[in-house]
């Protein structure tokens, strides 16, 4: 037997001694990336809230306030990416909604959200393909539900 085949029958073999199986294993290392990075629900809204204020600030001096509504309230984890959280979001300026749109960030070592995209609501009207793009097929419904109101 070669070398290459007793390597393959050892890794598939250690899957499942313990009742373990490839699923259960890529579960784990979901769930590991999943602890590692999401910070914890007492510091998550405002960590969030903080991040979002500093994206969508500009330089002006305009105070600058964001509400948000989760699109799915876990994380989505993909390989050994970050994990992602979708979001419905309102950004208003002195007061008054300014515009709104669908956003995914990135929890990144349970202390900061990164911001990896943003469609606005006119954005998404006039280019929904864009949508699937970059949004779980499961979220795009609803995402289009919120642009038409």
């Amino acid at each position: 037997m070669s070398t290459k085949r007793i390597v393959i029958l050892i890794l598939l073999s250690g899957f499942f001694v313990g009742g373990l199986s490839p699923d259960s294993s890529s579960q784990n290392i979901r769930d590991e990336y999943i602890q590692a990075n999401v910070p914890d629900k007492k510091e998550f809204d405002t960590f969030l809230k903080r991040d979002l204020i500093k994206y969508f600030s500009d330089s002006s001096g305009i105070t600058v306030d964001v509400s948000y509504e989760l699109l799915r309230n876990e994380p989505t984890q993909t390989g050994v990416a970050y994990p992602k959280f979708y979001l419905w979001v309102t950004v208003s300026k002195n007061g008054k909604a300014a515009e709104q749109g669908a956003v995914r960030v990135a929890a990144i070592e349970k202390r900061e959200f990164e911001i990896t995209d943003y469609l606005k609501k006119e954005d998404i009207k006039r280019s929904p393909m864009t949508v699937y793009k970059i949004f779980p097929r499961a979220l795009c419904d609803k995402i289009f539900e919120k642009a038409k109101a």
